[in-house]
């Protein structure tokens, strides 16, 4: 039930939980959405996002296994509980993870730099992280990590890489990155364990009432509204009886805002799996074992296909993700493809602007015959005069692309033909 202190305020004529039934229509803020809700694809990163993860790539057959010694598992676990400790979002367990990862492969016993850095952060004691012993143990080293993170301006909003390298002062700043996906998977297997796994799942709707919740998360994503926002409607529709069967799981006394909590995150986790076997349909195992690669083109290019079904928005998209564009693209939240690859690229660590004007002179050229995962490619009217560029793409396997096409489409996978042969201006390997 979308009431007046939540979505009602972002839609001009209806649209959300009714009684139980979904009605998508006269958006504001984001009109193009109301005919592309029912698209499987559609705002994969957003939804996921509401239950803390990112849509997952299947770059292992051991992706559900931690794969961790016992020594790395207990210090993994340290991480995940002192962010949880602290109140911190689980973005910041990710960044611990990758950045231990990367540290001293979560050995708390890895000695570096000379002698002088310790701990699964190989961390200094004469930089005022603490003494060796300190920073050789593991919760106060998580501590302190997280003490300087928390000062690190938006850091929920930046690349994982660069607010690593704004804590550790790193001689190979761009090296977290690569470390992301796996770091994303360790907090899900640690958070959750088989219990909690099951009695989350064990929350059963009619499938009215999971469309109605799952087309209200999707509407709340597309128009920016908060998943908070979304929480508070979920209770009101539980208050209201409009979610029949949610009602045998509201108990006397009991509180509706944690029943409408698990509501969210049980449906939003469901359609983030859907929406993670969409995006992989479009996966061969040639991408995959590119993507399996620690190389940033790949982190690159995995961040890019993860935005599968977002609309294409003109003037849309930057380093931190989907945005209202301008003109035409001003009330789609989106990419254009500049957008999409200053994105894709930025979680790689890397900054090479929000425009192919830009774009084409922030890497070394590379030949045709030589691409690779992650290479932007460039098309124009004149392919010899590069100010005729209209186009850049992200290289797949030489043979496909991720890119955004044009207004009325969103990002997806496209083939070389002998029209892009034509247009082919050249590629570009971001460092």
């Amino acid at each position: 039930m979308i009431l007046e202190a939540g979505l009602a305020k972002a839609i001009a004529a209806g649209g959300g939980l009714v009684s139980g039934a979904a009605i998508i229509a006269g958006m504001a803020g984001g009109g193009q959405y109301a005919a592309t809700q029912a698209d499987p694809a559609q705002l994969a990163s957003a939804v996921c996002a509401y239950t803390g993860k990112s849509p997952t790539l299947k770059t292992s057959a051991t992706s559900k296994r931690l794969d961790l010694t016992p020594h790395q598992a207990a210090n993994a676990r340290i991480i995940v509980k002192t962010a949880n400790d602290l109140g911190l979002p689980r973005r910041a367990a990710v960044i611990g993870i990758a950045t231990a990862l990367q540290e001293s492969s979560l050995d708390n016993s890895t000695v570096g730099d000379h002698g002088r850095a310790f701990g699964i952060f190989q961390q200094h004691p004469e930089h005022g992280w603490g003494t060796r012993a300190q920073v050789s143990t593991p919760r106060h080293a998580t501590r302190t990590f997280f003490d300087r993170l928390t000062r690190v301006k938006n850091w929920p909003a930046k690349p994982l890489t660069a607010v690593a390298q704004a804590i550790q002062r790193s001689a190979f700043p761009n090296a977290y990155a690569k470390h992301e996906a796996r770091a994303e998977r360790l907090v899900t297997g640690l958070t959750e364990s088989p219990a909690s796994r099951k009695a989350r799942d064990t929350l059963e709707l009619s499938p009215a009432d999971t469309k109605a919740v799952r087309d209200s998360i999707e509407l709340a994503t597309s128009l920016g509204v908060t998943r908070a926002t979304v929480v508070a409607d979920v209770e009101m529709a539980l208050q209201a009886g409009a979610l029949r069967s949610a009602r045998k799981y509201v108990k006397p006394g009991a509180s509706t805002a944690q029943l409408a909590e698990k509501i969210v995150r049980t449906v939003a986790d469901r359609r983030c799996k859907e929406l993670s076997r969409k995006i992989n349909q479009v996966l061969d195992p040639t991408t995959l074992a590119a993507i399996r690669t620690s190389d940033r083109g790949a982190v690159a290019l995995a961040a890019a296909l993860k935005m599968i079904g977002v609309p294409y928005s003109w003037g849309g998209g930057g380093p931190t993700g989907p945005s209202f564009g301008i003109d035409h693209g001003a009330e789609t939240k989106g990419f254009d493809c500049s957008g999409l690859a200053e994105y894709a690229w930025a979680k790689a660590g890397v900054r090479i602007g929000g425009h192919t004007s830009v774009q084409w002179r922030s890497g070394v050229r590379v030949p045709r015959s030589e691409l690779k995962p992650g290479d932007l490619v460039f098309f124009a009217t004149n392919p010899r005069d590069p100010s005729t560029i209209h186009h850049v793409v992200m290289n797949i396997d030489g043979k496909r692309y991720v890119h955004a096409p044009t207004t009325g489409s969103k990002v997806q996978v496209g083939q070389w033909t002998a029209s892009r042969e034509a247009e082919f201006a050249g590629a570009v390997r971001p460092r």
